[in-house]
């Protein structure tokens, strides 16, 4: 199946996952987000890229679907690989041109708290208004210490899981999105990719903002990926895989 810009709701939000050839990462990824709550009232795309494994991976996603009973879910296997920069791109793009007003970007090694899309619909209200504010976050690399209901508002962008709006995505992210690893600092292939791209140009140019809670809802257990190495993992000290149902305030 490939990438489709209709989609079943767009009147809902939509969770975007990615997803490759390590199963042995996607089924506890796949197991956290049968625990998050409010996961029905959003539209879920899953996209696979092509590989040996590819029918274990969609075996896996299907079993998710039977387990949790979330129908709306989109199973996607690109026809040929797109690659680290462009799956994403691909699907964003064709998520918020068919209409939904914000979307979560997840990954098939990132596990999640079972509030996050309770954080997520919260800032996504709260921050509509706000231009400035380009992204939303889930990821945190803090220390014990700050409440579970606090935001922090940060200058920096992480791809460990986020999310934006459809304005933001159709005037800006999209649009300046790294889809080649053409942006680079200092020389090429230094700092490039469109994590790069939007952390150490993108935001900084337009003096945009992000909101992400002071306490992580998300632990990266990717070990090894496409850029991924165990000395790449940044610890997220604070994540808890349950966190109980409570308001939220920027600190």
């Amino acid at each position: 199946m490939s990438p489709d810009p209709t989609v079943r709701d767009p009147a809902r939000p939509a969770v975007l996952l990615t997803a490759y050839d390590r199963s042995r990462y996607l089924a506890p990824v796949l197991d956290a987000w049968a625990a998050v709550r409010g996961l029905d009232g959003w539209h879920l795309r899953v996209a696979i890229e092509p590989s040996p494994v590819s029918d274990e991976v969609v075996d896996l996603v299907r079993a998710f679907v039977r387990t949790t009973g979330h129908e709306d879910t989109e199973v996607v296997l690109n026809p040929t690989r797109l690659g680290v920069l462009e799956n994403p791109y691909a699907h964003l793009d064709a998520l918020f041109r068919g209409g939904h007003g914000f979307v979560v970007r997840a990954e098939d090694d990132l596990l999640v708290s079972d509030d996050v899309l309770e954080l997520f619909a919260h800032v996504a209200a709260a921050y509509a208004d706000d231009p400035a504010v380009a992204t939303a976050h889930a990821f945190s690399p803090d220390a014990p210490g700050p409440g579970a209901d606090e935001l922090v508002r940060t200058t920096e962008f992480c791809p460990w899981v986020w999310a934006t709006w459809r304005d933001r995505w159709l005037d800006l992210i999209g649009p300046t999105w790294d889809r080649d690893y053409s942006t680079w600092n200092v020389e090429p292939g230094f700092e490039t990719g469109w994590d790069w791209n939007l952390n150490t140009r993108v935001f900084p140019a337009h003096g945009l903002h992000a909101v992400a809670p002071a306490v992580s809802r998300v632990q990266n257990i990717g070990e090894v990926g496409e850029h991924g190495t165990p000395e790449d993992l940044v610890p997220a000290p604070t994540f808890a895989a349950h966190q109980p149902p409570r308001g939220y305030r920027e600190r």
